[in-house]
């Protein structure tokens, strides 16, 4: 995310621009966000207390939290870009990126959770997933004022030069390109995903769906990006891709023992295991094969898209199946 966008706004000597307005929006919306649906319900003056108070504090956590992050993660991958570490920090502008904003918002969340207390933990994560999420999804905007997000096919069929197709990008000779619309593929898809967080929300289900549904999706999207950031070790698989595929493995080995704890090992943990197996590998090969085919972009990412749902599945059914027999174990006693 590049914060550092036209002006929108001329005070004097002060300079706002979209990308600053747009983030802070986006910020405030997805606060009050959480703050709804945390409060959705009726519960005693001792809960509503301490829910206030993880409020407050996943408000000033949250913002400084994904700022700093979000600021180190793209230090790390571009630190040629600043002029030394300590100066990286000094404005709000520039840019973020997208793996340290999440995990400074995860943070904050879990940090909040434990503030609200046991009774409270699990519906102020998944509150706080929903703003994120809103976040996110908002904040994606940005990139129509900058030169961010774009993705690697050039279109020059002008029935498909603008939204949601492609957008216009200036590049440095002064000449402009019009490419991928990656922000606004991500717009969409992050708009249904916080759209289902709220339902999940309503149906009593954890933060754990609503994340492994962002990292899926954000693998996919990354892939597209011309401007993607990479470990300083490695120019092949984005950071964002690694993340990504680091999270979901390890939610799917606690799901999978936490399954296999509550329910024993049956035979259908055997096909969850494949069927994640195939999904990770399949979204790996995908990622090699398009960077040696480039004009075969819609077949590769349609079937990378495939085979990043074929891997939440697993997850997410796992998860469920878990969760379902603490309950019914909860509702024994």
């Amino acid at each position: 995310m590049n914060l550092e966008t036209v002006t929108a706004v001329y005070s004097g000597n002060l300079r706002i621009g979209y990308g600053i307005i747009i983030a802070v929006t986006a910020f405030i919306s997805s606060w009050f966000m959480t703050c709804s649906l945390a409060c959705a319900g009726k519960e005693d003056a001792s809960k509503r207390a301490r829910r206030f108070v993880s409020l407050v504090i996943y408000a000033f956590s949250s913002l400084v939290l994904a700022a700093f992050f979000g600021r180190l993660i793209h230090w790390y991958s571009h630190y040629e870009t600043y002029e030394s570490f300590s100066k990286a920090f000094v404005s709000a502008e520039g840019r973020y990126h997208e793996a340290g904003m999440m995990f400074g918002f995860i943070v904050s969340a879990f940090l909040c959770s434990l503030t609200a207390g046991k009774e409270l933990r699990k519906k102020m994560k998944a509150a706080c997933a929903s703003g994120q999420m809103l976040f996110m999804t908002l904040v994606s905007l940005v990139s129509m004022y900058s030169d961010s997000d774009r993705g690697k096919a050039v279109i020059t069929d002008t029935a498909y030069q603008g939204l949601p197709f492609s957008y216009i990008t200036y590049l440095s000779d002064g000449s402009t390109q019009y490419r991928t619309a990656v922000f606004f593929w991500k717009f969409m898809l992050l708009g249904i995903i916080t759209i289902i967080s709220v339902i999940l929300y309503f149906r009593g289900r954890s933060a754990i769906e609503t994340y492994v549904c962002y990292f899926a999706t954000m693998a996919l999207l990354d892939s597209a990006r011309y401007d993607a950031s990479f470990l300083r070790s490695n120019g092949f698989v984005s950071l964002m891709q690694i993340v990504s595929g680091v999270v979901l493995i390890i939610t799917f080995t606690v799901c999978l023992i936490r399954s296999c704890r509550a329910r024993g090992f049956h035979a259908y943990h055997i096909l969850f295991i494949l069927a994640f197996l195939s999904g990770l590998s399949l979204t790996g090969y995908m990622e090699y094969y398009v960077q040696r085919h480039g004009d075969l972009y819609i077949y590769c990412y349609s079937i990378m898209a495939a085979a990043c749902l074929i891997m939440i599945l697993p997850v997410i059914t796992l998860h469920r199946t878990a969760y379902k027999k603490t309950l019914e174990g909860e509702s024994d006693k």
